[in-house]
């Protein structure tokens, strides 16, 4: 910049410091009136500006500023001082609070009105100008976001100039206003609500389809970005979407071009799932974009999910998506989102479920992938979505695509009552005499084969997700559902000349896992699926109680002190909980009053109470998820290479539901079993059926029953509260015993803290007549120096009177 200082040198010829340059061309551009000089000024400006920011902002900013508002038919010095104002506000440093560009930022948005300068700008037709304001723009919003919004909202025509950039033809100027749209939008509900009303879905699904959709660069990304923000957790905006049938054209972006040209028309576009298409990172990056997208719109706490649901449901995106996440050749990354999206898309809406369950799809496994030793259909045979679906829930694939599998067969079961039971009478094995038994193609169904992985430890000890999946599984289909409970509880498995209940066997093999120590993920699936069969169901329970080892194996678990997980013991006590809390006293051995007896006086309270505070506090009971994985773990299980293993999930132990559902009724079932109360006491955890079944059941078997049975029940009765009373009174003399011993230590504090006060005292009061001492000492000392001081003054006068002369230093110094 020397050749600057030369320029402007002084009348001597000798250059001028740069702060002296900095002045004057400040003046040139405030006070010159050739356009041209100003132009200059500027220009030299913008040349110090890097190396002297300080001084160039400080003196140069309010004479820039005037240039955009009084110089804006030049071009080039419009340019020039847009340039110069992005130096001066750009950071350089990332997290630096105190960076200039900061502080220039501050100082520039503090008056509203010079952020609608640059809107109006934007106006201008000029490539550089329009440029290099929306970069300068963009500056201003990452420093200082909320001033500048706020800004923005006070210019009449700020967002119309902004949307306006989404339809300038030269790519680099939309590009940029695109980036500067998804930084505005989010976080500001206002500016969202703007966007969406200048028509933005529309020009920005026009702008995806011209790229090619999918099959489009980073603009397509960024345009669905932007999509999903002003869709985020905006009723409004969602509303205007599904009005304007943009829900409608979702399905056109999930498609490959396949080479055609005309991408508005779709002639020649191809499924996702066609062999033809290429997978592109860009191209997954913007298939998951449309992914996430459908799932803002049909999110669990989103109050317009049902609307959405209906809209994409009108759609027909269902059996595509469905297709995209089964196809094999497909990216995992991609399939698992699909599968996700399909979940949620269907999720307690009935006819988007019968949409699902009616899907019939040409499925090609793998061999390694199939895990189904009883499949024997040929590859690439058409099959029930739901079928698929378990199949691909219990099979080998990579844990974030079975994962999503479990979530959409959850999704289906979720608030579906009638799917349920169509579902749990798939259980139920195929009689001997069917046809198809000597056929080569064996009756495989959804039910059997849950029931198959659930009961297989050997299979469960190879891979413990299958046994767990299948579990939870079974658990949604038995949520919220009485008459589901009842009927698993009827299905019965011929062995020989018996038959076994299905609950049975289930309780047989957590009863085995335990025993040859499976893992502990296959344990707590296990009895996650019994607590939920058995609550709210005396059927089942009456069931479970039946064999007395069940009881007795849960009270064991809970009671052991070590060698045991802790997770473990919590279940058994909250299972404990249950079978007292719904049972009907139909099995005399373990009535209410015996089993409460059993956790009064065997267990004890506060073990029981313990066992069941450590569950609910545990980390594994904590960390779950509505589609049992994360978002952030899934794209991180998907993006290693190789494909991740099983083991990456290895955190999930709990199911979701089950989780809400024991936090839900933890204090009801301990607050019940804990406390003393008549056997026909209402409770908030039993339903109508469950409490005629307390009341009503036992009424009817009472007059039927004979006199002995009665007796025998009523004695037993008896001596379970005899056990109990003696319980609590033994308890409450240990209870007096302690009483006693406190009232004693705290007498002898009492003591103690009265003789410490004693002796403080002293110690104060010695203290005390020690300074009173000192202090009449001290007292006496000034005196006798007063009185010295007069007899020397008296011995200075007399001194005076016989001639002595004494200096008045001599005095100030006496003094």
């Amino acid at each position: 910049m020397s050749f600057l200082f030369k320029a402007l040198a002084g009348e001597k010829g000798q250059p001028q410091s740069a702060t002296e340059t900095i002045d004057k061309l400040v003046d040139r551009v405030l006070n010159s009136s050739l356009l041209e000089d100003r132009r200059s000024a500027v220009q030299g400006l913008r040349g110090l500006a890097r190396d002297w920011r300080l001084d160039v902002g400080t003196k140069a900013m309010t004479a820039l500023i005037n240039v955009l508002a009084t110089d804006r038919m030049d071009v080039e010095i419009l340019k020039l001082a847009l340039e110069t104002l992005n130096i001066l506000c750009t950071k350089q440093g990332k997290d630096d609070q105190d960076d200039l560009g900061i502080m220039f930022t501050e100082i520039y948005v503090k008056d509203p009105s010079n952020v609608t300068l640059l809107l109006d700008i934007l106006a201008e037709v000029d490539f550089y100008v329009r440029f290099d304001t929306v970069q300068f723009l963009t500056t201003l919003l990452g420093n200082s976001s909320t001033h500048f919004q706020d800004a923005v909202l006070t210019s009449p025509m700020g967002i119309s100039r902004l949307i306006d950039l989404l339809d300038d033809r030269r790519e680099i100027i939309r590009n940029e206003g695109l980036l500067l749209l998804i930084s505005l939008t989010k976080s500001n509900a206002e500016i969202q609500k703007i966007i969406a009303f200048e028509n933005a879905f529309e020009r920005l699904l026009s702008i995806i389809l011209d790229e090619g959709a999918t099959d489009g660069g980073i603009i397509v990304q960024d345009c669905l970005q932007l999509i999903q923000n002003l869709l985020h957790f905006n009723v409004s905006n969602q509303n205007l979407f599904r009005e304007t049938s943009c829900i409608k054209q979702l399905g056109r972006l999930l498609v490959s071009k396949g080479g055609s040209l005309d991408h508005q028309s779709g002639a020649g576009d191809l499924p996702l799932t066609h062999e033809r298409t290429e997978w592109t990172d860009q191209k997954i990056a913007n298939v998951n974009a449309v992914l996430d997208l459908v799932r803002i719109l049909v999110g669990s706490n989103n109050p317009n999910t049902s609307a959405n649901q209906t809209a994409l449901g009108a759609s027909n995106i269902i059996v595509p998506l469905f297709q995209l996440g089964m196809a094999i050749h497909v990216p995992m990354r991609v399939r698992s989102q699909a599968l996700l999206t399909v979940g949620d898309t269907i999720r307690g809406h009935a006819a988007n479920q019968d949409t699902y369950a009616k899907t019939v799809i040409t499925v090609v496994t793998r061999p390694e992938h199939a895990g189904l030793p009883s499949q024997k259909q040929p590859p690439g045979s058409p099959k029930s979505s739901l079928l698929v679906t378990v199949q691909t829930m219990l099979g080998r694939e990579d844990f974030t695509i079975c994962a999503a599998a479990a979530y959409t067969f959850q999704a289906y079961a979720y608030r579906n009552p009638d799917s349920q039971l169509a579902l749990l009478s798939t259980l139920i094995p195929p009689p001997p005499d069917n046809p198809n038994a000597a056929s080569s193609e064996a009756v495989v169904t959804p039910g059997s084969l849950l029931v198959q992985a659930l009961l297989d430890l050997e299979e469960s000890r190879k891979d413990s997700f299958k046994g767990w999946f299948a579990s939870t599984a079974l658990m949604h289909l038995l949520r919220d559902n009485h008459g589901a409970k009842e009927m698993a509880v009827s299905v019965k498995f011929e062995e020989g000349e018996e038959h076994i209940s299905l609950l049975h066997k289930v309780m047989y093999t957590l009863l085995y896992a335990h025993r040859e120590g499976a893992h502990l993920r296959v344990i707590v699936g296990l009895m996650s699926l019994l607590a939920m069969w058995l609550f709210d169901c005396p059927k089942a329970v009456k069931e479970f109680l039946g064999e007395g080892s069940n009881m007795q194996f849960l009270v064991e678990q809970v009671n052991q002190a070590t060698g045991i997980d802790p997770l473990v013991q919590g279940l058994a006590a909250y299972l404990i909980g249950i079978c007292y809390e719904f049972n009907d006293d139909s099995e005399p051995v373990f009535s209410r009053a015996n089993v409460q007896s059993l956790v009064v006086s065997r267990i004890g309270v506060d073990v029981f109470q313990s066992r069941l505070d450590r569950l609910r506090e545990a980390k594994a009971f904590g960390a779950t998820h509505m589609h049992v994985v994360s978002r952030e773990q899934a794209e991180l299980l998907t993006s290693g290479s190789p494909p991740s293993s099983r083991a990456a999930g290895s955190d999930v132990v709990f199911d979701h539901m089950f989780v809400q559902f024991v936090k839900a009724t933890y204090d009801g079932i301990l607050r019940s079993i804990t406390t003393v109360q008549p056997r026909d006491a209402a409770s908030p955890l039993r339903t109508n059926g469950s409490t005629l079944g307390h009341g009503g059941m036992s009424g009817s078997r009472g007059q039927n029953a004979s006199p002995n049975v009665d007796a025998a029940k009523h004695k037993a009765a008896i001596e379970a509260l005899e056990k109990t009373v003696a319980g609590q009174s033994a308890e409450i003399h240990s209870l007096r015993d302690q009483v006693a011993d406190l009232l004693r230590q705290l007498d002898e504090a009492r003591t103690q803290a009265a003789q410490q006060a004693t002796t403080m005292q002293a110690v104060i009061d010695e203290g005390a007549a020690k300074y009173t001492e000192l202090e009449k000492e001290q007292e006496d000392l000034l005196v006798c120096l007063a009185e010295q001081d007069m007899e020397l003054g008296e011995l200075k006068r007399r001194l005076r009177g016989h001639g002595e002369v004494i200096s008045d230093d001599d005095d100030e110094g006496d003094e």
